[in-house]
């Protein structure tokens, strides 16, 4: 409950922020134009986001079918910060899901989703919308994560860092990467899973690293002014072992606009990684399989997650002329008197 009241307060404070940054913008655009216009251009970082947060909750009372009342909250956090000079091109994002759901009956609180995904892209431009670029991108979790009450997954366990050097086609609304030199390292930095092996980190170690192919591609667009998408398709390639098997993590996020501040959201993931073992059970799916040498047989399995639902949304962005564009709204819509 403490990390959920963390991101609450996150939420919160990014909320407060953008607030009080449309506050300042509009004290700076009352001042004189001809100066504010001047700051503009020479402004180089753009930077925005969007926030989150669902809350459901089901209450049962003598209830034939049975059902236990419970409650639930998921916080959402996209975040960017973006730098443009000349041909450089610098592209930060932070993606954050959390999410946890408390059974008001046997007071236990599950975790329901849990995902941070940080992402830097360095490029220099080439030729129109070609770029060379330098990727680095890591993926985690917050918490620690449970299956049947036992401890599965923590912080920095498992852990996916992959540096790439590559080239990258971008639009406005979408982008591909391509990179022929990735690496990709896998962290299992908890010491409960230091003896064993887990996430293809073998026994005794805490890192195994890879060489291979990487691919990336995004899409974010405005459908219409109350429908936009946000989604993205990785893949991974092991040049040194079983090329053939591609690792494949696939997000998207459909948002339905309501009000400035309500909206209904869709959001859908699949994660194909044959690194992450799952265990392999008897027809009962209770006893696990065992193979000729007494082993708990594992198998690779599709992992798929989906949520929709009513949400409270913050969407908030500053880019280089718009307090100039704004100031040209009031001019027009005003007279030419406002200053």
């Amino acid at each position: 409950m403490k990390k959920l009241a963390l991101f609450l307060s996150l939420f919160i404070m990014t909320t407060a922020l953008s607030a009080q940054e449309i506050k300042e913008l509009a004290t700076k655009t009352s001042g004189v134009g001809s100066k504010i216009d001047t700051t503009v251009k020479q402004r180089s970082w753009f930077y925005g986001g969007l926030s989150l947060l669902s809350f459901s909750q089901d209450y049962t009372l003598n209830w034939a079918a049975g059902g236990d009342p419970a409650f639930s909250v998921k916080a959402t956090g996209n975040y960017y910060l973006k730098y443009r000079k000349n041909r450089l091109l610098w592209d930060n994002t932070l993606d954050i899901d959390y999410g946890m759901q408390r059974n008001l009956k046997t007071k236990v609180n599950t975790k329901t989703t849990d995902n941070v995904d940080l992402a830097s892209n360095f490029g220099y431009q080439l030729k129109g919308n070609w770029n060379c670029a330098a990727l680095v991108k890591l993926q985690t979790q917050i918490s620690d994560g449970y299956t049947d009450n036992v401890v599965t997954s923590s912080f920095m366990t498992p852990a996916y860092l992959i540096t790439s050097l590559g080239f990258e086609y971008k639009t406005k609304d979408w982008g591909i990467f391509i990179s022929p030199v990735t690496g990709k390292t896998t962290f299992k930095l908890d010491e409960r899973f230091f003896n064993g092996s887990y996430f293809a980190v073998d026994s005794g170690l805490k890192v195994k690293g890879a060489f291979g192919g990487f691919a990336r591609f995004t899409l974010a667009k405005n459908i219409t002014p109350v429908i936009s998408v946000n989604s993205k398709l990785e893949l991974f390639s092991n040049y040194i072992y079983e090329p053939e098997k591609v690792d494949v993590n696939f997000e998207m996020r459909w948002i339905f606009k309501i009000t400035e501040w309500l909206s209904f959201s869709f959001y859908a993931a699949l994660v194909y990684d044959y690194d992450i073992k799952f265990t392999c059970f008897q027809e009962d799916g209770v006893t696990p399989r065992l193979n000729a040498k007494g082993e708990v047989m594992t198998t690779d399995h599709l992992q798929l997650k989906e949520n929709f639902g009513l949400t409270l949304m913050n969407k908030f962005s500053h880019e280089p002329g718009q307090a100039r564009k704004h100031k040209a709204r009031r001019k027009s819509d005003n007279g030419p008197e406002i200053r």
